[in-house]
């Protein structure tokens, strides 16, 4: 890499070419319907493919999608397993993008879908062109972490490479050669956990234009394809990034948007609008400022980030005027110092913070809030909340002085800093106008973003230690280090919207012209209600207003699944388990898998709603399961998500345990995967803060938090369990509900409901293991 011409063989970026645009919805030639869907009929343009099969609930989908871009309204499409969504919304896109050479964004939550879009699905959709296919252009976008950057990669090779670990000298043989082969420089392509942490450049560290690889950077390259693209595949994280703050424009201007995997966009959603204050957080803003760089064998660590490239620039000598050069060195000076006041105050902050679990020093998650006072002129009251009742804290308990106190030192240490490098920003625009060229220009903007930054990081930490905002709930929580295990845990506070629905309205549906939102499982009962309140959509059947154009904005649509869950599965309901809140019932139902599993010759799948229970099932299971000759894998025992589901695809005797992640996007069609054990009834986890606070303000309207919050909310999940099981009209297979509240309780009929099959309530463990062989059997 001493050689300045090493990444010659990388091509360079290509400027100029055709974009598309965001024409009026009024301009836009709208598209034919049936003409359409004969695409995806029998003899259609894709109906010849090898592998077609005709569903009708995809051609209903495809009917709706067209629509809903003519009439420029939003959709929900509850597409069923097996409808074959992504064509159905693929091939409108496709049709409306390329007719009126505009961009249609379609969102993702998973990698996987992203993969199968770009690589199968969207190369049979663009034959609906014909001739025309090879000219219509799709592309990718994600986040700058997942692209390699040339700079990087050549600052840490400088070492040399004596100075890399095995491990690392093994991964780069395979970075050399993956690099001559690839064309985007995604590192999900690459892989390689020692390195890739190491080959991306955050923002901060971007020089921009001004960057000796910016004619061969794969970020620019990544957003030049998505500016000329028709199609540009993303994920939910980039989207609602990118319409909360327009002014980043990694996406082009776009009209017509398709969420998949919608189901969990609620959850995504909050994560991306929840207000945050810690010492790493704060350490990742001012990291974006500077922080000091990883120490090598024989080289001492240099300084990351802005003041770091400033540092090396002045190093150089690159500002030839000597006044302005020492003025800019004199800034970035105090603004390191500037810095370290900053942490201390943050410490001060941290310190006061501490006394928030004095009610309860052994908890790990504690709610707080500040009410008002019964009289007007008293100081508010902060509360604490343990098992969801609210006390105000006790004057030996809180001492509000202090935290505000240590709040006003820490908010004027961060504001002198902002000061300061506001300054420097200046300075630096000085030195660009002087010097020309573009890398003062990017050093400059970049400055200017930081101050922003800590503006908003000053607001964000305002609200979340003022609590009273009553839109949101707030809460602290001890979370250990996983880098210094043997170091105290840090404290996180959080301020989480109680809705997303605002944010979602206003970042969307009032400035999309269609918004299209599929999965699987969208409806609770027969009904998009819940979900469309929680995502922000008026769907008021039969009164909802017409806009300007005489459709109604917002419809609902059912794409019915092809497979016939009645002969296809059997799913059993034993009722002679124990309560599932029980220490018997983790006893009871170990030896059960074991013999379940067994009974399918492994080829099984057990979904835990909590670690802790699977945990101690697996531990009480493993040894019958040894006993037997099945392969046990537990998900957190070293196995990623991925591959413990390549090894289920590999062949017999693999059963895995899974939480959480599993219950979603575990796609093993065939006989791979034969038996799906629900080992609990999904239900929100009790005591989560934002849970517990979302319930509060159902009962607050007037609504009952188990029928209006915790049972549709379990149902969506318990469907998405359901469905891992049925993935093609070939596949057959044992589904088991271990909990036996399915069987007892009231509320048990509704999950019977939700889903398309017969839910056979068994008397005893052993009806259960000799029907299954029967139905194996048959």
């Amino acid at each position: 890499m001493n050689d300045p011409d090493w990444a010659s063989f990388i091509p360079s970026l290509t400027t100029g070419g055709a974009k598309c645009r965001l024409p009026d919805h009024a301009d836009c030639t709208p598209l034919d319907v049936e003409s359409a869907v004969r695409h995806l009929e029998p003899g259609g343009t894709l109906g010849k493919m090898a592998g077609y099969e005709a569903r009708a609930g995809q051609l209903d989908m495809l009917r709706g999608v067209v629509r809903a871009y003519n009439d420029r309204c939003h959709l929900m499409v509850e597409a069923g397993t097996g409808v074959g969504k992504s064509l159905a919304y693929l091939v409108p896109s496709v049709l409306w993008s390329f007719v009126n050479d505009t961009p249609v964004v379609i969102s993702t939550a998973t990698r996987n879908l992203q993969s199968q879009l770009m690589n199968a699905d969207l190369p049979r959709a663009a034959g609906v062109l014909g001739d025309d296919a090879r000219k219509l252009r799709w592309s990718v976008l994600k986040g700058r972490a997942n692209y390699l950057c040339l700079r990087a990669l050549e600052e840490y090779m400088q070492g040399g490479w004596w100075t890399l670990t095995p491990a690392e000298q093994e991964e780069f043989a395979r970075l050399v050669t993956w690099l001559h082969q690839t064309d985007d420089g995604d590192l999900d392509d690459f892989g390689g956990e020692e390195l890739r942490p190491r080959l991306s450049c955050p923002s901060e560290d971007c020089w921009g234009k001004g960057c000796r690889y910016a004619e061969k950077c794969f970020v620019a390259k990544a957003r030049a394809r998505a500016l000329q693209s028709h199609i540009i595949v993303a994920n939910h994280a980039l989207v609602l990034s990118e319409a909360a703050n327009p002014g980043t424009a990694l996406l082009p201007a776009y009209g017509r948007l398709v969420f998949d995997e919608a189901h969990n966009l609620e959850d995504i959603a909050t994560d991306y609008f929840s207000y945050e204050f810690s010492k790493p957080a704060l350490m990742q803003v001012l990291g974006r400022l500077a922080r000091p760089g990883r120490a090598r064998k024989g080289r001492p660590a240099r300084t990351r980030g802005l003041l770091g490239t400033i540092e090396r620039q002045l190093g150089k000598g690159t500002i030839s005027n000597g006044a302005l050069a020492e003025e800019v060195r004199e800034l970035v000076n105090r603004a390191h110092l500037q810095a370290s006041f900053v942490m201390g105050a943050a410490d001060e902050v941290c310190a006061a913070l501490k006394g928030l679990f004095r009610p309860s020093p052994k908890a790990d998650v504690l709610r707080y809030r500040t009410v008002s006072a019964a009289l007007e002129s008293a100081p508010r009251i902060r509360e604490y909340s343990l098992n969801g009742l609210f006390a105000a804290y006790t004057a030996t308990q809180w001492d509000e002085t202090r935290l505000a106190a240590a709040a006003a030192v820490f908010e004027e240490s961060l504001a002198k800093l902002q000061e300061i490098v506001q300054r420097l920003g200046a300075e630096l625009q000085i030195v660009a106008d002087d010097e020309g060229g573009h890398l003062f220009d990017d050093l400059a903007a970049q400055a200017l973003g930081l101050v922003g930054q800590f503006t908003g990081f000053i607001l964000e930490m305002k609200c979340v230690l003022d609590g009273a905002d009553p839109e949101r709930v707030f809460w602290v929580e001890k979370v250990p280090q996983r880098e210094k295990p043997r170091q105290s845990a840090y404290l996180r506070l959080v301020g989480a919207p109680l809705s997303v629905a605002k944010e979602m309205k206003r970042c969307f549906y009032d400035v999309k012209d269609t918004v299209v939102m599929c999965s699987a499982t969208l409806r609770t009962g027969d009904r998009f209600d819940y979900m469309a309140r929680k995502l922000g959509l008026d769907l008021v059947a039969a009164e909802q207003p017409e806009d300007e154009h005489g459709a109604e904005r917002v419809r609902a649509l059912v794409a019915a699944s092809p497979f016939d869950y009645f002969r296809q599965a059997l799913v059993l309901a034993p009722d002679c388990l124990p309560d599932p809140g029980t220490p018997q019932y983790v006893e009871e139902l170990a030896p059960f898998l074991a013999d379940v599993f067994f009974t399918a010759h492994g080829r099984g799948l057990a979904l835990f709603t909590s670690y802790d229970m699977m945990q101690r099932a697996a531990e009480v299971a493993r040894p019958r399961f040894e006993a037997v000759g099945l392969k046990l894998l537990v998900q957190g025992e070293g196995l990623s998500r991925e591959q413990m589901v390549d090894q289920l695809k590999r062949g017999e005797g693999v059963v895995l345990f899974g939480a959480q992640s599993f219950w979603e996007g575990v796609d093993v069609p065939g006989e791979a995967l034969s038996c799906v054990v629900l080992a609990r009834l999904p239900f929100p986890q009790v005591g989560e803060p934002v849970t517990e606070a979302r319930c509060a303000r159902v009962v607050e309207r007037g609504g009952s938090e188990f029928r209006d919050f915790m049972l549709p909310e379990a149902l969506i999940r318990f469907r998405q369990g359901f469905g891992r099981l049925i993935r093609t009209k070939r596949d057959h297979g044992v589904v088991v509900i271990a909990d036996p509240r399915l069987a007892r309780k009231n509320y048990g009929a509704a999950f019977r409901k939700s889903i398309s099959a017969s839910v056979h309530v068994v008397s005893s463990l052993g009806e259960v293991l000799s029907r299954a062989e029967d139905f194996f059997a048959g």
